[in-house]
């Protein structure tokens, strides 16, 4: 018996030291380097969570990082972190919950307090044999489910059913999870970023998400609305009808629910001529084999509002409503219009199922302009389509079919666009896309030749560059990012002390150095 007992105690100090280990050396940003709460951050200026997320600092619910003063708003959160976050939110949940000692969270470890906390007011629970799990990345679904559980929000009016109405994919709502979302559809806690009927439940919550989430929770006293509107998936619930006479009783039915508003999602300034539905004509027609898809928009040129229709063997299949003005990402607040640059029907990851392309040049604000493009794909299981997409920047994608086999999407690090002021494919380092699985697949490495073939262009971008006595900085950038994907980096840094003589280049290579470090390319090479 006392082998089997120090046998067993043995397993659990490594168990817990292990997940020591990995929360120090695999986990540096998780809080040793949270920033002392600054009211806002470099990287969220114009981002659609930002009013919310500086509410929330400022609150000192959410912290940012130490050492650039961001807040990384896409980053996934773990479930240590999102304890944390619950636990500064709600402090005035009455415990409900004996506490307990999880045994991959030790008493020395940073959000042991945190975890214990919510768990006792009722938010988080663990798993089987008291593991809490502290490093894994929380789903969307889970966060949401630990502020209905915490919250104690019941539903009166939404059922568990009627989910499948309010979101696209309301069937991937895990089963013991539909009255949680139910209830926190009802209380206006669901946020869904960019389109607000696509729930993603069993995507991990990013650091904005979680935000925003929490921000509904806690908004009954605040004055102005901390997340744009048109995000938030608000329901409609319609009274059952009145009996005519007393002696009547009305049957007992759940009241019909519907997605606020109806159609296109609201837009923040809506001009008072924005097109109706009605108003849109087919504008562009594409076909391949048995798949049909039309686009109708308000007009052939500048475009406010669009819809894709998509017919499959003859049957209308789906008719998805696109509004410009929802088509903004971080760091864009307002686009105002938009322009149809390409519609094609594609196989574009050649598994005998075409998918539909729109490509757009859609003008933002700021007299910017962005490429930006939707991909349909067909679930044959449920027999839909969903949508992907991507937004390319300054410079538009070309796609190269000439692979034999799956096309290739050739574009540009945009990175290096706004950190060098350059804007031609000449100044930056290739980016190469495959549509895979329902995502853009970044495969740029694997492709070795493209890679040589265009740094070739870079050095003699390099070198008229050098006898014009031009800038220098964004070209040397790209062709060392592309040497240490080809696994030259010696060669390269050879190359570039050679030819760049220029008299900041003290302080220049230390910072381009620091620059392929942030950017990735220097991850794992000499």
């Amino acid at each position: 018996m006392k082998r089997k007992s120090v046998l067993r105690h043995f397993k659990l100090f490594i168990l817990v030291s292990l997940g020591m280990i990995l929360t120090q050396n695999y986990f540096p940003l998780i809080n040793p380097s949270l920033a002392q709460n600054p009211k806002t951050f470099e990287d969220i200026q114009g981002h659609w969570a930002q009013n919310c997320i500086e509410e929330l600092a400022q609150r000192k619910i959410v912290k940012g990082y130490y050492e650039d003063n961001t807040f990384r708003p896409d980053e996934p959160v773990n479930r240590a972190e999102f304890a944390a976050i619950l636990s500064q939110a709600f402090p005035k949940i009455n415990r409900r919950e004996k506490g307990v000692d999880f045994v991959d969270v030790p008493t020395d470890y940073w959000a042991y307090n945190a975890i214990r906390d919510v768990h006792q007011r009722g938010f988080m629970s663990g798993y089987l044999g008291s593991v809490f799990n502290p490093l894994l990345n929380i789903p969307r679904v889970q966060a949401l489910v630990a502020l209905v559980n915490g919250l104690e929000y019941k539903s009166s009016q939404v059922s568990p059913q009627q989910l499948t109405k309010i979101f696209e994919d309301g069937s991937d709502i895990p089963e013991y999870a539909k009255k949680a979302i139910a209830a926190a559809t009802e209380h206006w806690l669901v946020v869904n970023y960019p389109n607000v009927r696509r729930l993603n439940p069993n995507k991990p919550a990013t650091r904005a998400e979680v935000a925003t989430f929490i921000c509904q929770a806690i908004s009954e006293d605040q004055k102005q609305a901390l997340v744009p509107t048109q995000y938030i998936a608000r329901v409609s619930i319609s009274e059952p009808p009145k009996p005519d006479s007393e002696d009547e009783k009305p049957k007992p039915s759940t009241p019909p629910v519907t997605m606020q508003p109806q159609g296109t999602p609201p837009i923040e300034s809506r001009p008072e001529s924005y097109p109706d539905l009605k108003d849109l004509k087919v504008q562009r027609t594409a076909e391949l084999g048995n798949i049909k898809a039309e686009l109708l928009s308000d007009s052939n040129n500048t475009i406010q509002l669009m819809q894709i229709k998509i017919t499959r063997k003859g049957e209308l299949i789906s008719e998805d409503v696109i509004s410009i003005a929802s088509l903004s990402h971080p760091g864009v607040k307002t686009v105002k219009s938009g322009r149809v640059i390409d519609f094609k029907v594609l196989d574009l990851d050649n598994d005998k199922e075409p998918e539909i392309i729109v490509d757009l040049l859609i003008d933002e604000d700021n007299n910017r302009k962005s490429y930006y493009s939707m991909i349909y794909r067909y679930s044959p299981i449920k027999e839909e389509y969903r949508d992907v997409q991507k937004k390319w920047g300054l410079i538009s994608y070309r796609l190269n079919t000439e692979n034999g086999n799956i096309p290739l999407l050739i574009h540009y690090d945009q990175r290096f666009s706004q950190n060098f002021q350059a804007y031609t494919p000449e100044q930056l380092p290739l980016q190469i896309f495959q549509y895979q699985f329902g995502e853009f697949q970044d495969v740029t490495q694997q492709y070795q030749e493209l890679l040589q073939e265009h740094n070739s262009i870079l050095l003699q971008e390099m070198n008229k560059r050098r006898r014009l006595k031009q800038d220098l900085k964004a070209v040397v950038a790209a062709y060392l990012a592309q040497q240490y994907l080809l696994g030259d980096a010696n060669a390269g840094w050879k190359t570039i002390e050679e030819l760049y003589q220029n008299p900041d280049r003290n302080q220049f290579f230390p910072q381009l150095r620091q620059w392929l470090k942030k950017t990735g390319y220097m991850e794992g090479s000499s």
